[in-house]
C-alpha cells in the first residue's frame, strides 16, 4: 500500500532530517515575510486618522500579491530540489532552493507557473460546470416532491426512498468532485518535478513528461492517492484521541487537565501533520522518478530493436 512512501524513505534514508528541516525553514521565511507585509499593510490605519490610510494599505497589498507570485511561489518550487536530491541520495545545501532565482531558471519557472495557472483555471471552470449539470440532473426529482402545491400531501414510502437515494447521490457527487482536483494537483506537482529533473527541456514538453509519468509509466496512481489519503487521516485520528482523553480527564479532574490535554492534542496533531505532509510530498517525488525510470528503460528498449 505504501510503496511510494517506502521508496522515498529508503532512498533518502540519510537525508530525511536535513530535507525536512530545510523545507520547514524555507516556509518559515516565507511565512515571516508574509506576516511582515500584513503588519505593514495595517500600520497606516494606526498612523493616519483619515480615509487616506487605505491608499498605502492597498499599495502594500498589491506588493504582497507580487511577492507571492514572483518570490514566494518560485521559492516553494525551489524546495522541491531538496526532495529530488534526497530521493536520488544526493547531498544538497540549503541555498539550493534559491537557485531558482538564477538567470535562466527564474524566467522558466515563472513561465511554467503562468501556464499552469491558466490551465488550472480552465480545468476548474470546466469541472465546476460539469458538476453543476450533474447536480441539477440528480436533484431534478426533488423539485417535484417539494413543489409548494404538494407540501400538504404526505410522502409515500416510494417517494421517501427516492429522496434518500437522491441525497446519497448528492453525497457521492460531492466526494467524486474532489477526485479531478486531486488528480490535477498531482499532475501539477509532476510538472514542477519535471522542471527540477530536466530544467533545460522546453517548457511545453514538461507537461507531456508529467502526463507520461502519470498515465503511461505503469505506476499506480490509485495506490499513490489512497496511501496518501490514509496518511492524511492519521493527524485527525491523533487529535480525536486527544479530544476524547481531554473530555475524560475534564469530567473527572480539574479543567486545567482538559486544557493541557487539548493543547497537547493540537501540538501532536501539528507534528503529525508536518511529518505526513513530508512523506506525502516524498511519495509523489518517488512516483515521478520511478515512472520516469520506467519510461527511460522503455525508450532504450525501443531504440535497441
Amino acid at each position: 500500500m505504501f510503496q511510494y512512501q517506502g521508496a522515498y524513505k529508503d532512498n533518502g534514508r540519510d537525508l530525511h532530517m536535513k530535507t525536512f528541516w530545510s523545507s520547514i525553514l524555507v516556509f518559515i521565511l516565507i511565512y515571516v515575510a508574509a506576516v511582515l507585509f500584513v503588519l505593514l499593510m495595517i500600520t497606516p490605519f494606526f498612523l493616519i486618522d483619515t480615509g487616506l490610510a487605505v491608499l498605502p494599505a492597498i499599495a502594500i497589498f498589491l506588493l504582497l500579491i507580487l511577492a507571492s507570485l514572483f518570490v514566494f511561489y518560485p521559492l516553494s518550487v525551489g524546495v522541491m530540489r531538496y526532495f529530488a536530491s534526497a530521493y536520488r541520495g544526493q547531498s544538497f545545501r540549503f541555498k539550493d532552493a534559491f537557485k531558482i532565482f538564477n538567470k535562466g531558471n527564474y524566467s522558466k519557472v515563472i513561465k511554467l507557473g503562468l501556464l499552469t495557472l491558466i490551465g488550472y483555471l480552465i480545468f476548474s471552470f470546466a469541472v465546476s460546470m460539469i458538476m453543476q449539470v450533474l447536480f441539477m440532473m440528480v436533484n431534478a426529482p426533488l423539485f417535484a416532491f417539494f413543489d409548494a402545491n404538494n407540501m400538504e400531501d404526505p410522502f409515500s414510502s416510494g417517494q421517501i426512498g427516492t429522496i434518500v437515494t437522491v441525497l446519497l447521490l448528492n453525497l457521492l457527487l460531492v466526494v467524486l468532485s474532489y477526485i479531478p482536483y486531486v488528480l490535477v494537483t498531482i499532475y501539477m506537482f509532476l510538472v514542477y518535478m519535471a522542471y527540477i529533473d530536466e530544467p533545460l527541456t522546453p517548457t511545453t514538453e514538461k507537461f507531456q513528461m508529467a502526463w507520461d509519468v502519470m498515465f503511461r509509466s505503469g505506476e499506480s496512481i490509485l495506490r499513490l492517492i489512497f496511501s496518501n489519503l490514509i496518511l492524511w487521516i492519521v493527524p485527525i485520528i491523533i487529535y480525536a484521541l486527544f479530544i476524547g482523553g481531554a473530555a475524560l480527564l475534564g469530567s473527572y479532574f480539574a479543567e486545567t487537565a482538559f486544557i493541557v490535554m487539548l493543547a497537547a492534542g493540537v501540538i501532536f496533531m501539528m507534528i503529525a501533520y508536518f511529518i505526513v505532509m513530508y512523506f506525502m510530498v516524498g511519495s509523489i517525488t518517488a512516483y515521478y522518478f520511478k515512472g520516469r525510470n520506467h519510461l527511460d528503460h522503455e525508450y532504450q528498449a525501443q531504440q535497441q530493436v
